[in-house]
């Protein structure tokens, strides 16, 4: 199987990174904290940084698809494990319903006789098709549209500078309350984890003990930057009393500056090609978490079976039916930002125990990876990822309709319910122990650790 090049996966991160932060969240957060826009994505980022080192570690050191659920059911518990699988299931499906809404937003300002529910439906059916094609075909794609994208965002940026009626002295100065930047950082913080895409495709990518450490330092900083400056432009160039009204996006904040030759390109080059970059990243990385699951039975097992593409098809079309139904049923972007954010810092951290448990049971492939930080800094780090989400958390769910907990408290009701069902009849129809499956190892990392020991009986020799 032809696996993504270091370029390849690079912007495959930068589109996915792109997409699901400057255009869909952006708006969001200028509604909540106003002109501390700038200092929530600096401050994002950061918060970034501590709560996916420990994924990074864990990824370096032992790659798979389905990265995080790998680790958990390996090196924690299936019970932790399980929780996640459902917990991405939330995320994953919830993503394609956001980038697709988002999608749709922007294209009715070109297309406005058409439903925003139609253009959603129907974009994220495109790039599910795209991604039954395998990982180069999403690969190649996403190198195309992150291109013209880049250009669509330095046209905005150059040209709305020098338009804005505010100072780097005004964003920069801590007007903003304490609570409401630390909505804004829970919010925002979806935004700029979209390089993690590659961990969850670690066996589809060339060296990625190597590579996706690097990748991901490199586009989460460069992209905190140019969110940060894009946010400046935005709230440079339209008045922050008008962004009360949920129709204002970035195109809005374009039209004030751009011929409308320029603000056509800008729409379709940008927000929308943007928005595509990331529900082509979200299939991909969602869907292998399904798979990896369903491959230990917690799913049904159709649901790991690989294509001639080498892609996981009845995984990437169950993702992405659950997200479009999301989208029929009413939800609208605000509903979908919010119910994304809250399980991805409520329940997601629990990846990061699997950290205790690396150097214990794989202590050569840990001690030999790419990134040589030491196990007691991590450990450091993981206690503060945990704290960190936990307190962002519990600003984001301030923020929650009743119809937000509602949905969120059925699904996980459900899920409690399908997987004691799911146990027992595997157990009883097929003699498979569901739990006995996610704790057997993963073959490549047993070989990879064995490899590892015959070279250090060799040295020591």
């Amino acid at each position: 199987m032809k696996k993504m090049t270091f370029s390849m996966s690079f912007l495959m991160a930068i589109g996915s990174i792109v997409g699901a932060g400057i255009f869909a969240r952006t708006p969001v957060v200028i509604r909540l904290v106003g002109d501390g826009l700038v200092w929530g994505f600096l401050l994002a980022a950061i918060f970034v940084f501590f709560k996916t080192v420990p994924e990074v570690v864990l990824s370096s050191a032992l790659p798979a698809n389905g990265a995080s659920y790998m680790h958990l059911t390996r090196l924690l518990h299936p019970g932790f494990g399980t929780v996640y699988a459902f917990n991405q299931l939330v995320l994953g499906t919830m993503n394609v319903a956001v980038m697709s809404l988002v999608f749709a937003e922007y294209s009715v300002v070109l297309f406005p006789e058409i439903s925003v529910k139609l253009i959603g439906v129907s974009i994220a059916l495109i790039f599910t098709v795209i991604s039954t094609f395998g990982i180069r075909v999403s690969g190649w794609v996403q190198n195309i549209c992150v291109t013209i994208l880049m250009i669509a965002l330095g046209v905005y940026i150059f040209s709305g500078l020098p338009n804005g009626n505010i100072t780097l002295e005004a964003v920069l100065k801590p007007a903003v309350s304490v609570t409401r930047l630390w909505a804004a950082m829970g919010i925002l913080h979806g935004s700029l984890i979209g390089a993690n895409v590659l961990m969850f495709v670690a066996d589809e990518i060339e060296r990625p003990e190597r590579n996706i450490p690097i990748i991901f330092v490199l586009s989460t900083i460069s992209c905190s930057i140019l969110f940060a400056i894009v946010g400046f432009v935005a709230i440079g160039n339209i008045p922050l009393d008008q962004w009360a009204d949920r129709s204002v996006n970035l195109a809005t904040v374009a039209s004030q500056f751009l011929s409308p030759t320029m603000l056509t390109f800008f729409i379709v080059a940008g927000p929308l090609l943007a928005v595509s970059t990331s529900i082509n990243a979200m299939i991909l990385m969602f869907s292998r978490s399904h798979f990896a699951a369903a491959r230990d039975g917690l799913f049904p097992l159709a649901i790991s079976k690989i294509n001639r593409f080498g892609a996981p098809g009845i995984s990437i079309w169950m993702n992405s039916i659950v997200g479009i139904g999301a989208i029929l049923v009413g939800f609208d972007l605000n509903d979908v930002v919010l119910m994304v954010s809250i399980p991805g810092l409520l329940i997601a951290p629990i990846v990061h125990l699997s950290v205790f448990w690396l150097p214990k049971k794989f202590p050569l492939s840990y001690k030999n990876s790419f990134l040589q930080i030491p196990h007691r800094v991590t450990q450091i780090v993981v206690v503060m990822a945990i704290i960190l989400s936990y307190l962002l958390g519990v600003s984001v769910v301030s923020k929650m309709q009743p119809k937000n907990w509602i949905a969120m408290i059925l699904f996980y009701l459900v899920a409690f319910i399908y997987t004691l069902a799911r146990l027992k009849y595997m157990k009883e129809k097929h003699n498979v122990d569901i739990f006995e499956n996610m704790r057997k190892p993963y073959e490549p990392w047993m070989i990879k650790e064995k490899e590892l020991g015959r070279n250090q009986e060799k040295e020591m020799a």
